[in-house]
């Protein structure tokens, strides 16, 4: 089981398009911790016996900035070491983090525990301070920046996370341009799909999406190739003829989130201020609302008649089921933005994995065909 502790909803930006909720003192106690935990173990266990696998479980910190409790993010990584070493269970551990309160000793630390790291940074100055900032507006990229010198080179433990808002679009291709010079190698552009585009935004967007594929095949023809979620993602579901049951999130199945209250939600984009009763699947202490988790479960996907017909269809991210509700408020209806972002980058990504394709490119064979 995949499963994610919100440890704080306190942080110390105040970034624009925060979708986790207003900011409060409200942290998770170490009891309630320990609870998560033990409660996500235990379905882990369940489910790799019923299902005859060998147990695996992924462990992600969110906030809030997880950073703001150090102590308790430490104690509890240490304790589900210790019982995923007790009960044989092989176990991944991330954390998203804004980088501002990221030093040498933290890295040491997450290098030391196989940590992987998702790491907030909108890219250059421009694009970056533009919508994230510290409460009193200035902004956070030169404190941010200081932890790229963490991250450089082909192989790092983490990624970057450029969100792209109608408000910094402008600086997305010059943004990523930037992160290459930084010898940044692997970068995740995440749209912001809670706020309406307009039209020139839309096509700003389209034109820096081009010019980074344009990007992204330089960098395989000058051999130091680069790692985007959107085009990568993408690249794969051309070569698999769609997505996997496996590549797709388990919402509320093999995925959830847990608040620091102890309240239990199908993905962290859904706690927010902790007060969704819709979509609450129980708490840690009386475990899960089964019938609910049963209906929410059995809706997920997409029940948008004219997306059936649609040649897409396998290769389009229809099926998220936090961004189906952020944007329509039902988990199983899809909204025109997502359309229009899907069919953009899959036109990116099929140019640029027929031009890589075409010229026998190495890497790229390498590393989409384990040729």
């Amino acid at each position: 089981m995949d499963f994610t502790l919100c440890l704080t909803h306190a942080c110390n930006l105040r970034c624009d398009y925060c979708y986790a909720g207003e900011k409060s003192n409200k942290r998770m106690a170490w009891d309630t911790a320990r609870q998560a935990i033990d409660f996500a173990f235990h379905h882990t266990l369940r489910r790799a016996e019923l299902h005859g696998n060998s147990p695996t479980a992924q462990i992600g910190y969110f906030g809030g900035e997880p950073l703001l409790e150090w102590p308790l993010l430490m104690q509890s990584a240490e304790y589900a070491l210790t019982l995923a070493a007790r009960d044989g269970i092989a176990l991944k551990k991330t954390v998203t983090t804004n980088m501002t309160l990221l030093d040498e000793e933290k890295m040491a630390w997450f290098r030391a525990h196989d940590f992987y790291l998702g790491l907030s940074l909108d890219g250059n100055a421009a694009m970056h301070d533009t919508l994230r900032h510290f409460p009193d507006g200035t902004g956070s990229h030169a404190t941010a920046a200081r932890a790229l010198r963490f991250f450089r080179g082909p192989q790092p433990s983490g990624e970057i996370i450029l969100v792209v808002d109608p408000r910094n679009v402008a600086h997305l291709a010059e943004s990523v341009e930037w992160l290459l010079s930084e010898d940044i190698r692997n970068i995740a552009l995440n749209p912001n799909f809670y706020i309406e585009w307009p039209e020139p935004a839309l096509n700003t967007w389209q034109e820096a999406s081009e010019r980074i594929g344009d990007l992204y095949i330089d960098t395989y023809r000058t051999g130091k190739p680069i790692r985007i979620n959107v085009i990568d993602g993408k690249i794969r579901t051309r070569i698999k003829d769609g997505y996997a049951p496996c590549d797709k999130c388990g919402f509320g199945e093999n995925e959830i989130a847990i608040a620091a209250s102890g309240n239990i939600y199908p993905c962290e984009r859904i706690v927010g201020n902790d007060t969704n009763e819709e979509l609450r699947l129980g708490t840690i202490i009386t475990g899960f609302d089964s019938a609910k988790r049963s209906q929410i479960v059995a809706c997920r996907g997409n029940v948008i008649k004219e997306c059936r017909n649609c040649p897409l269809r396998e290769r389009c991210m229809n099926w998220c089921s936090c961004i189906n509700y952020a944007t329509t408020g039902a988990i199983n209806r899809v909204d025109g933005l997502v359309c229009h972002h899907e069919r953009m980058v899959i036109g990116v990504a099929d140019r640029v994995g027929s031009t890589l394709f075409a010229e026998s490119n190495p890497a790229f064979l390498a590393r989409f065909y384990g040729a």
